[in-house]
């Protein structure tokens, strides 16, 4: 049995866990998924983000810096947070060149690029130090979520983790584990129907928040898949919430299978993330489906000419049955007029 496994069985003896605290061990207690030695990202991992898909990506995002180098007057900073197992923040310093401030934040880390510098904390990033890019890739649907669920008498309560009699794990319905909890997670009196279930992450704000207050001239980037709120709490489509998990490139519903050794996640609420950027002051500008924004920073020109594989890979990113179309780019700003960096006529269909 895996040590997290072990521990959380232990825990549970004392009685039941809020499954945000249960996902939050399962993913990055020591020994967890997150944590262990095996990165989770690529083709010998679980599954494959876009960014670390093909190098373009990175080409893509390092081309954005230097629109942006004009833009502030100088070389333009980056920040990625949560950049994985570091192969889009590599081929960003590929393709940016020397002089220029890169630094990568995870909560795990991992090797890094030369000319990469890596922080444990944000906050070791100064706020309001970075005149440049701000960029995030799957980040925020892999924090700990809370499964909250309208019950028969028209109340919130919330989906814990227990133990059953023959000692498997199991859920049961309880009361909320914080009464503040749906505000923070911006769920609204009567947005579920009876028996609906909500996966939302109080963290998904103050993260938003500290990755905005880095910025004092540039873009905010966060990719991640997720859905505007109302989209999000559809009861017609999404009546048991978003929580998915993935093992070996497949994806299944049971969260309480192979605990530790297989990813854990839930869709954004991308309402949340950019009422928080524009809290910290940041203007939203669009968000878009990933192949209008790459579109946007120019990989059809890096297809000219480009191998089969290369092709194959831009074709994955691009793909609008799937990453292409299901994985949704908010793009927001401070100081920057975004007629200098980007044309917005790509965009005006989904403003």
């Amino acid at each position: 049995m895996p040590p997290v496994e072990e521990r959380l069985r232990e825990r549970l003896v004392a009685g039941p866990i809020s499954f945000h605290d249960f996902m939050e061990e399962a993913l990055y207690g020591e020994g967890g998924y997150y944590a262990g030695e095996r990165a989770p990202v690529g083709r010998a991992g679980d599954f494959v983000t876009g960014s670390s898909h093909s190098p373009l990506f990175g080409a893509a995002t390092a081309r954005l810096l230097a629109r942006l180098d004009e833009v502030v007057g100088g070389r333009a900073d980056y920040l990625e947070a949560g950049y994985g197992n570091g192969e889009h923040v590599a081929a960003v310093a590929a393709a940016a060149g020397q002089g220029r401030r890169l630094i990568a934040w995870d909560r795990v880390a991992r090797p890094l690029a030369e000319g990469v510098r890596g922080v444990e904390r944000l906050e070791e990033v100064p706020e309001r130090s970075l005149a440049g890019l701000v960029f995030s890739y799957e980040l925020f649907d892999a924090l700990p979520v809370h499964r909250l669920v309208r019950r028969e008498d028209g109340s919130l309560g919330e989906l814990w983790v227990t133990l059953d009699p023959h000692g498997a794990f199991a859920w049961t319905e309880g009361e909320l584990s914080a009464p503040d909890l749906p505000a923070r997670c911006g769920l609204e009196p009567g947005a579920l129907e009876l028996g609906q279930i909500a996966d939302l992450a109080p963290g998904w704000r103050p993260l938003m928040r500290e990755l905005a207050v880095r910025l004092d001239r540039g873009l905010l980037i966060t990719c991640d898949y997720g859905y505007e709120r109302r989209r999000l709490l559809d009861p017609r489509v999404r009546r048991t919430g978003t929580l998915a998990c993935y093992r070996d490139h497949r994806v299944h519903r049971d969260p309480f299978r192979d605990v530790g050794r297989q990813d854990l996640t839930a869709h954004v609420d991308w309402t949340a993330l950019g009422e928080a950027g524009e809290a910290a002051g940041l203007d939203t500008v669009a968000l878009a489906p990933q192949a209008l924004w790459l579109t946007a920073l120019g990989i059809f020109d890096d297809l000219e000419g480009a191998d089969l594989p290369t092709r194959l890979a831009a074709a994955t990113l691009l793909d609008p049955e799937g990453m292409g179309s299901d994985l949704k780019v908010l793009v927001q700003a401070r100081g920057v007029e975004m007629g200098e960096v980007l044309s917005l006529d790509l965009f005006a269909a989904v403003r």
